[in-house]
C-alpha cells in the first residue's frame, strides 16, 4: 500500500494546488492567421499501400503518404495511416481517427476504427506528428513533441496534425470505393481536441465523434496536471498567459466560425475528468453546434472502461448519421461507467489512509450519491458516499471483517481514475 499511498498523495496534491500566472518578459506570439490551415489540397501526392489482413471484420491496409508539412526531422515528414475497410462492396462513408496523445500503441484507434468498419463505415487511423513511428531525434538530444514547451513548436506540430488529417481525407476522397459526400472525423483525448478543429476548418467533414475530448485547449493546458511542467517553460521562454492564449487561438474549435448541425455529432466526455475538464467539454460542445454531451460517471483515463458501450452509441450513431438509421439512435443522457476514486480517507475508522474506492451502487444518473467497496490500510469497508464537490466526498464507513462495525464519518479527497 505505500506506492498507492504515494501516488495518491502526488495525485491529489497536485490536483488541489492553486496555479498562479507568472509575469514575464513579453514576445510576440505567432500571427493569428485566417490561412493558417490552407494547404494545397488538389496537389498530386505518392501513397504505399501495404495490405496487413483482417480485423475485427475489416480488411486493415497500411498507408503512408508525404505530410504536407515539411519539418526538420525525416521521422516526421512521412504520415503512417492504418486503412480499415468494412466487409461488402462499397462506395462506403469514410472518417479519419486521430489517436490520444503520446499513444504506446494503436489500440484505442483501431478500437474506434472497428467501432465505424463494423456500422459499414471505412475508417483512417492517422498516426499524428512525433507520435509512435513519426517519433523524431534531435541532434541536440531534444525529441519535439506534439505538446510541449515549445510554443512555436507545439502549436507547428498541432497545425501539421490538423493538415495530416485534411490529407487523409483527401486520399479518402479519391478512392473509387469511397463515397466523397459522406466523409467525417472521430478522435480520442487529444484526437477529439484535433477533430472538433478539423470539423470546423475543413467543410467535408459531415460526422464528427469525440471521446473525452474537448475544446478551450489552451486553458486546459495551462492549467493541466499533465502539462504543468511545459506551462513553466512556456513561462521561462518570456511569454505572458495572454501571449500564450492568443498563440494557441487557431488551435480552438471555437476560433473558426463554420456553422455544425450538432445532429451530426456525436460526443461523449468524463463528468470528472480532470485533464480534459468538464468544462473544455462544454466548450466543444458549444462550437459543434450546442451538441448534446454524452456523459461517462469517471475521469480522463477510467473512461477506456467504457469502451464497449460507447463503441456501441458510436455504430449507433454512424448509421444513423450515414445510412438513415436514426431510429435506433437514442443518445442517453449518461452511458454506463465505472467511477473508481483514488485518494486520501480522512476520518472513519482510520484517522487517516490512501484509499481507492468503487462505486458498487449509483443513487442517481450523475453518480453524486453512492455505495462504495473502499480498500484502505486497514482493510476493506464499505462507504455511503456523497459527492460535495469533483474531488471531494463525504460518507459514513462500514467496516468489513475487522474492527467495530458502528459507521464513523468521513471525507474522502481524490481523483476519479
Amino acid at each position: 500500500m505505500s506506492h498507492l499511498g504515494a501516488a495518491c498523495a502526488v495525485l491529489c496534491l497536485v490536483s488541489f494546488c492553486a496555479i498562479a500566472r507568472a509575469q514575464t518578459p513579453s514576445v510576440t506570439p505567432a500571427p493569428d492567421d485566417a490561412a493558417f490551415f490552407d494547404y494545397d489540397s488538389q496537389a498530386p501526392f505518392a501513397v504505399t499501400e501495404t495490405p496487413m489482413g483482417m480485423q475485427g471484420g475489416a480488411s486493415v491496409t497500411r498507408i503512408t503518404y508525404p505530410s504536407p508539412v515539411v519539418t526538420p526531422y525525416p521521422e516526421d515528414n512521412t504520415v503512417t495511416a492504418y486503412l480499415f475497410l468494412p466487409s461488402g462492396t462499397g462506395p462506403y462513408p469514410a472518417m479519419v481517427v486521430l489517436h490520444e496523445w503520446n499513444p504506446s500503441s494503436t489500440r484505442a484507434g483501431f478500437g474506434l476504427a472497428s467501432a465505424a468498419a463494423r456500422a459499414n463505415v471505412s475508417a483512417l487511423v492517422v498516426v499524428e506528428p512525433y507520435s509512435l513511428n513519426r517519433r523524431a531525434k534531435n541532434p541536440k538530444g531534444t525529441a519535439p513533441a506534439i505538446l510541449s514547451g515549445n510554443l512555436p513548436e507545439m502549436v507547428g506540430a498541432l497545425r501539421q496534425a490538423v493538415l495530416d488529417a485534411r490529407r487523409g481525407l483527401d486520399y479518402l476522397s479519391r478512392r473509387p470505393d469511397i463515397d466523397p459526400q459522406r466523409l467525417g472525423v472521430g478522435g480520442i483525448s487529444l484526437g477529439g481536441v484535433l477533430s472538433g478543429l478539423v470539423t470546423k476548418v475543413d467543410p467535408r467533414v459531415q460526422a464528427t465523434v469525440t471521446l473525452v475530448g474537448g475544446a478551450d485547449f489552451a486553458r486546459g493546458f495551462w492549467v493541466g496536471l499533465l502539462t504543468r511542467k511545459y506551462r513553466k517553460q512556456i513561462l521561462r521562454d518570456g511569454y505572458t498567459y495572454d501571449e500564450f492564449l492568443r498563440a494557441m487561438a487557431p488551435i480552438e474549435a471555437n476560433h473558426w466560425p463554420r456553422p455544425i448541425d450538432p445532429a451530426n455529432v456525436l460526443m461523449i466526455d468524463g463528468r470528472y475528468d480532470l485533464v480534459i475538464l468538464p468544462r473544455g467539454a462544454k466548450a466543444l460542445s458549444q462550437a459543434l453546434g450546442d451538441t448534446r454531451i454524452v456523459w461517462l460517471n469517471s475521469g480522463h483515463y477510467g473512461a477506456s472502461l467504457s469502451a464497449k458501450p460507447a463503441a456501441a452509441l458510436t455504430e449507433q450513431f454512424l448509421r444513423a448519421r450515414f445510412y438513415g438509421d436514426r431510429a435506433a439512435y437514442h443518445p442517453p443522457d449518461t452511458l454506463p461507467s465505472k467511477t473508481i476514486k483514488l485518494g486520501f480517507l480522512i476520518g472513519g475508522h482510520e484517522g487517516l489512509s490512501p484509499a481507492i474506492a468503487y462505486q458498487v451502487i449509483d443513487f442517481d444518473r450523475a453518480g453524486r450519491y453512492s455505495l462504495d467497496g473502499q480498500l484502505t490500510l486497514h482493510g476493506l469497508s464499505a462507504g455511503l458516499s456523497a459527492r460535495l464537490t469533483p474531488t471531494l466526498a463525504l460518507g459514513l464507513e462500514f467496516p468489513l471483517f475487522h474492527g467495530d462495525v458502528k459507521p464513523k464519518p468521513y471525507l474522502l479527497a481524490h481523483i476519479v481514475l
